[in-house]
């Protein structure tokens, strides 16, 4: 006589097949997405970061206002070794749900659609503006963090430098340092991630120093001791670049406001599985799990008049040969993977 099944296994098989039928009719339906790959695997080091069937499946959407593509430098990587992009620490998924709000000061409730808009044109707020525009000399290029939870460092010190150069006039136009930041903010974790509130600390009590100085060198995860040596700079009494001051911004008007008129700020984002496989268009999350807390830079916004999407233009640190050069565009004022709940920016002390 046939061994009969325990039931809890029966009770998983039976959900496995229910879920594979779902997503095999809702698939060929083309009305949502659906990846049950994530179900079966329920192990993060068995999750493939990329397949071509997640990535045909997002591109065939027909409400899709963004495109996915496979890149050769994630092949056979599990979502395990992509936490090693991420870093920004103290960024839940549940904590970076719901909407971006801005306040009317005279009743302290959420803006309406029509008052939001006036107050953006009362501000002489643009359509458009893109920091790389308004300072074209000021603007960091991309980097490439690597296989090291420093986007934490790379987006500040990337944030500080253009800063530097805009309030300077273009004077003061350095490159800074992520490494030293890693390897010398004993308040965050180095290649395991940082956080906000303690970087910005650092950066006003501290600085870093040039990359010239003390270049970057964790890209396999190591990080050597802090090493303060002399970086002299002729005309300069120290070697460090601090920030004379920073904070939390509050609200999109907050935020563009201060984009406008000082430069590019740092914010943390969620990703999901899916934003890895992002090549270009105005991202939103699609399909896949949470995997962690992310630090980019906004560089500006838009509005995207194919998709009719307003979007924030934001500078990763994954390399020129991911998204657009290096950037991408994700959907904003809607609160899309928490962009907006933590933002930081910081005046340069010149």
């Amino acid at each position: 006589m046939a061994k009969l099944q325990h039931p809890t296994t029966l009770l998983v098989m039976a959900g496995y097949l229910i879920v594979s039928f779902l997503c095999s009719f809702l698939l060929l339906s083309n009305s949502v997405t659906c990846m049950y790959d994530d179900f079966q695997q329920n192990s993060w080091d068995q999750v493939p970061v990329q397949t071509r069937e997640m990535i045909s499946n997002i591109n065939s959407q027909p409400s899709a206002s963004w495109q996915a593509v496979e890149y050769p430098q994630f092949k056979g990587k599990s979502l395990a070794d992509m936490t090693n992009l991420l870093g920004a620490l103290n960024v839940n998924e549940n904590d970076l749900k719901g909407e971006v709000m801005d306040k009317d000061n005279s009743t302290n409730t959420p803006l309406s659609d029509s008052r939001y808009l006036t107050i953006l044109r009362l501000r002489d707020f643009p359509t458009q503006f893109d920091a790389r525009e308004q300072w074209p000399q000021c603007i960091r290029s991309i980097k490439n963090q690597k296989n090291c939870g420093s986007c934490w460092a790379f987006s500040a010190s990337s944030v500080l430098a253009d800063r530097f150069c805009i309030k300077s006039g273009g004077k003061v136009n350095v490159d800074l340092s992520p490494q030293f930041m890693v390897s010398c903010s004993g308040q965050n974790n180095g290649c395991n991630g940082g956080f906000f509130d303690a970087t910005w600390r650092f950066l006003v009590s501290v600085g870093t120093v040039s990359e010239a100085c003390v270049p970057y060198v964790s890209f396999g995860g190591a990080v050597p001791a802090c090493n303060v040596k002399s970086c002299g700079v002729p005309g300069q009494k120290s070697p460090f670049y601090r920030a004379g001051s920073a904070r939390k911004l509050e609200g999109m008007l907050d935020i563009m406001a201060d984009l406008k008129a000082n430069g590019p700020i740092q914010v943390a984002m969620g990703v999901y599985r899916d934003f890895y496989s992002y090549k270009s268009g105005v991202y939103h999350h699609v399909s896949g799990r949470y995997v962690g807390g992310h630090a980019v830079k906004i560089v500006g916004w838009g509005y995207d008049s194919a998709s009719k999407l307003p979007y924030w233009i934001c500078a990763n640190s994954w390399g020129e040969d991911w998204g657009i050069k290096g950037y991408f565009w994700i959907l904003r004022g809607r609160g899309e993977c928490g962009i907006g709940k933590m933002v930081w920016s910081g005046k340069p002390a010149l």
